[in-house]
């Protein structure tokens, strides 16, 4: 009797459908990303897939920017500029969210300088950013100086605006929060005027804040988990700089392993990490002299793939931010 019990409760455990934070492979979906005719040019957001006969084009507001994808793929978070004031000399930054053929879109933030959204295991509270920059300053990508470091911390909050829960704190610059599959780890970037930018990790709850790269005399940013949470995709040196390139490494900063490039001679002008659902690949931008491209890379022997836009893509040459959508 009770060999049959377990028996039709796991049949039962089979039956139930899984939630949208488990973590694992799952099949890919499109790719959403920013785009543009010209560099500094956004037309909002567009979505590729390779099955695809054309690009979609999902949000046309120019202010449209940073998107990432819900756990079950099915909505995208992402930040808009707008204009507080008549003549636009000061803008908000505020969080959108929106389903990811880009209809029902809807407000989470507003008034502040807020970017860097990402959804959390059970897709019910957003990770982001905030910051007041300093005498009505612009936020800058990265700062590359003293008076550019402000104030920016992580935050989490509903979909629907309520529930705001402050999870750092101090004078940093913490960005680019990323929740683990398993909901165990927070990783972000912590920019610091002794050390400029290194990817940190944390409890969900904003303790146990520590260095993942802290023998790294470069910077380490844009960090980026696997499906399964085991690795961690992460920019070393300057985002979109010369020397950047795309490293890997455990969530604890052990058995950091190389993407892009070669020791001596980095691919350069990479930037914003995004994994496959099914863990195999990373798409990433790579900012080039006239257009900043998307190119794809096979994880298990480094092989760069497709590349998405440039000249060859005359309708829309520029493409940044990727978010690699489960299908």
């Amino acid at each position: 009797m009770t060999r049959r019990i377990s028996i039709l409760l796991a049949l039962f455990a089979l039956a139930l459908p899984a939630t949208a934070g488990a973590a694992g492979p799952h099949p890919n979906g499109p790719i959403v990303f920013e785009g543009g005719t010209r560099p500094g040019e956004n037309t909002g957001l567009w979505a590729w897939k390779a099955d695809w006969k054309g690009l979609r084009h999902i949000t046309k507001d120019p202010a449209d920017r940073e998107p990432q994808g819900s756990p079950n793929g099915r909505w995208i978070v992402f930040t808009r500029r707008v204009e507080t004031t008549p003549g636009g000399g000061v803008t908000s930054v505020d969080i959108l969210l929106a389903r990811r053929d880009g209809s029902k879109v809807t407000q989470v933030t507003s008034g502040h300088f807020d970017r860097s959204p990402s959804f959390s295991r059970s897709g019910k509270r957003i990770l982001f950013a905030r910051a007041e920059p300093r005498s009505g300053r612009e936020l800058a990508a990265e700062p590359a100086s003293a008076e550019e470091l402000t104030p920016e911390h992580v935050y989490s909050v509903r979909l629907d605006g309520t529930g705001l829960h402050q999870l750092t704190s101090g004078d940093f610059s913490d960005r680019n929060p990323v929740l683990s599959p398993n909901g165990k780890v927070i990783a972000f970037e912590r920019c610091q005027l002794s050390m400029g930018c290194h990817v940190f990790t944390m409890r969900p709850d904003g303790s146990s804040v520590r260095d993942a790269t802290p023998r790294l005399a470069a910077w380490s940013s844009e960090p980026a988990f696997n499906p399964t949470g085991s690795r961690i995709v992460y920019v070393r040196s300057h985002p979109g700089s010369s020397t950047s390139d795309l490293f890997t490494m455990r969530p604890d900063g052990k058995a950091v392993r190389r993407l892009t490039g070669h020791s001596g001679h980095p691919l350069g002008g990479v930037s914003s990490p995004s994994w496959s659902p099914d863990g195999t690949r990373v798409v990433f931008q790579q900012t080039g002299v006239k257009f900043s491209k998307l190119r794809i890379i096979r994880v298990r022997d480094r092989h760069l793939g497709a590349t998405l836009g440039g000249l060859r893509s005359p309708r829309l040459p520029d493409r940044g931010n990727p978010a690699w959508l489960r299908r």
